[in-house]
């Protein structure tokens, strides 16, 4: 195995205003999923990258057409067929930057202050994808090519949907073909503390309807004798959880959850964990959850199910004295190794069948089977890669650590390809993802380009068969 050349080093420093420039550039899209009026600007950014594909280096630079916004593919196959083949993966698309009266400067015109870079899609995801394409670049200038084959893609879809992806990589088997996937929608552990996510929660959700008469009813008329389908969904939506901890009650719904090792306890006791700072950041008085677990593992190793939304009645200005007819109530679960989006859903709407009043009629509007948790094997190959790159960039040894949140493309890899994935990126947890002032921290921008000109020396010695 070969290390990055000492002009790697010295061509990042001598480009490093130049990358800057350009990752501006690629913030000033509005390439926002969501809205459909920025159809266009999702285009443009799209063939933006492909440009950028194609000036660093890369072969096959194109637009591949999807059921929505275009997949940005480009690819070099030549470093031998004893090298390993990474599929690189990241996302053009962003959040809507509502309300824009929060943002300290526009959200679409990138802004450096005190170190950092403020805009939309800054952390997530389009510096780091940017940077995972300069590190590639920085190779070919440095040492005229790379050690392994790569093959990038870039969607346009991940803050809105998986489904066109899905079909996508089913029916671009062949061409997407590789040893493993390198995922740049990632972070790391905490500031100052470089990590890789070896774990990630699954979804599924649902929304559901209670029903206990035709129509409203007046309550002076049938108030006292006729069902309210407010006071029966509240009971219901009451027996999901133990109120003491907030167990799930749901029957068999901890059935299929993989233990978590007495080796990873021992692990994750070690990692900084500020309790304060998420008390702070919501507001809250205290944490909750279940008591024979810390809270870094019920965020991150233990199942949840959630009430995300409950309405029903009126909820205009003033009383309107009727009985409502209906009521409804939106559910997610974040879910763990081993269990099954599918099977926890029909557990879920057994239980509600099980313990709807009398009177009330449940009915399922919504239901969504989204992705399955993750988790890579802490000794798998290109995770060890990627921590001797981290260690080399960040001068301290990296932590491996699971996450609650999901990323669909990992999943949909896995199933669809067999692919392991290895989730190397560079934002932080309080870079206002999502939300207004997003930011990323440049101080990772730069160590980023230096993990990932030595991560693909560190892959290329890798056996990932």
């Amino acid at each position: 195995m070969s290390l990055p050349s000492s002009q790697v080093a010295a061509t990042l420093e001598a480009e490093r205003d130049r990358h800057l420039a350009e990752l501006a550039e690629l913030l000033r899209y509005p390439s926002v999923s969501a809205v459909s009026a920025r159809r266009d600007d999702l285009l443009d950014c799209a063939a933006w990258l492909r440009d950028q594909l194609e000036a660093i280096g890369l072969e096959h630079a194109s637009l591949l057409a999807t059921g929505g916004n275009p997949i940005v593919y480009g690819d070099w196959l030549h470093a031998g067929p004893d090298a390993p083949t990474a599929l690189l993966y990241g996302h053009y698309d962003v959040q809507p930057p509502e309300p824009l009266e929060l943002w300290h400067s526009p959200p679409f015109e990138p802004t450096i202050r005190d170190g950092r870079i403020y805009a939309r899609g800054a952390t997530d995801n389009k510096s780091q994808v940017f940077l995972n394409l300069k590190a590639i670049e920085t190779l070919f200038q440095a040492e005229g090519a790379l050690p392994c084959n790569v093959k990038v893609i870039v969607e346009g879809e991940e803050e809105l949907r998986a489904d066109n992806l899905e079909r996508f990589v089913e029916e671009n088997a062949a061409l997407l073909r590789a040893d493993v996937a390198v995922i740049c929608d990632s972070n790391l552990y905490a500031a100052g503390v470089p990590g890789i996510v070896i774990g990630l929660r699954g979804m599924a959700a649902l929304e559901l309807t209670v029903r206990t008469a035709e129509v409203d009813g007046h309550s002076g008329v049938y108030g006292g004798a006729v069902p309210n389908a407010l006071h029966a969904l509240s009971p219901l939506l009451d027996s999901l959880h133990a109120r003491d901890d907030g167990r799930v009650l749901v029957e068999g719904f901890y059935d299929a959850v993989r233990p978590i090792t007495r080796e990873e306890r021992e692990q994750w006791s070690r990692l900084p964990f500020d309790k304060e700072r998420i008390l702070g950041a919501l507001g809250v008085s205290r944490l909750f959850g279940e008591a024979d677990y810390t809270p870094l593992e019920r965020l991150t190793a233990r199942p949840t199910l959630e009430l995300n939304g409950v309405w029903g009645g009126y909820d205009g200005e003033g009383i309107k004295t009727v009985i409502p007819a209906e009521a409804h109530a939106k559910l997610s679960c974040r879910l763990v190794p081993d269990q099954e989006p599918e099977e926890v859903l029909r557990l879920i709407r057994r239980h509600l069948d099980r313990h709807a009043p009398p009177g009330a009629a449940v009915t399922i509007d919504f239901e969504l089977a989204g992705a399955r948790p993750m988790l890579t094997p802490p000794g798998h190959p290109a995770i060890r890669a990627a921590v001797a790159a981290l260690a080399e960039a960040y001068g301290t040894d990296p932590v491996l650590f699971r996450s609650g949140w999901s990323v669909p493309v990992v999943e949909i890899l896995d199933r669809k390809l067999g692919l392991d994935s290895v989730l190397l990126g560079f934002g932080l947890p309080d870079e206002n993802a999502h939300a207004p002032n997003e930011h990323f921290h440049l101080e990772n921008f730069d160590r980023g380009l230096r993990t990932m000109t030595a991560f693909w020396h560190r892959l290329a010695g890798a056996r990932l068969d």
